[in-house]
């Protein structure tokens, strides 16, 4: 899925047993990444750590149901919510690069393979795909910034 493969995205789709392996996955991005920034500064925080996974997980899926909205409301698409979080989890690998510092670099890399992964799971075309992570992305941006929500966007 990190190389923009619309055949992994279609196999992700379907498989219904991924969804597990999704969280999972996003899960231990974000512990790797911040396990790292914590002994990089010497310090270990187990609450810190369990509270990241939470809200790695609750921003994935809070993502994943903005982008399906926007894909399927506004923009007229169609598919399974359920398939846009199993596919944009699988998405969250390039997040890794947080670890080296270019957290920015994974999260714009992500953000493009959530736009294959809704042209697939949405049947939108590029355009379309584009305009439902960018308004999906931006309106969970909102709610973040009017309610100062804690969880991790990405």
């Amino acid at each position: 899925m990190t190389m923009f493969d619309r055949r992994a995205a279609t196999e992700l789709m379907f498989d219904a047993s991924a969804t597990g392996d999704a969280v999972l996955l996003v899960a231990a991005v974000h512990v790797v990444v911040t396990l790292t920034r914590m002994f990089l500064i010497g310090s270990f925080n187990l609450l810190g750590l369990i509270e990241t996974a939470i809200f790695g997980v609750a921003g994935w899926l809070i993502l994943s149901f903005a982008i399906w909205i926007m894909g399927t409301r506004v923009l007229k698409g169609s598919g399974d919510v359920q398939a846009m979080m199993r596919v944009s989890g699988f998405a969250s690998l390039p997040l890794m690069l947080g670890v080296i510092g270019l957290g920015w670099a994974g999260t714009i890399w992500q953000l493009a393979i959530m736009v294959v992964g809704a042209s697939v799971v949405l049947g939108q075309g590029t355009k379309e795909a584009v305009g439902s992570v960018v308004l999906g992305a931006a309106l969970v941006l909102v709610v973040q910034l009017l309610f100062r929500v804690p969880f991790l966007l990405f």
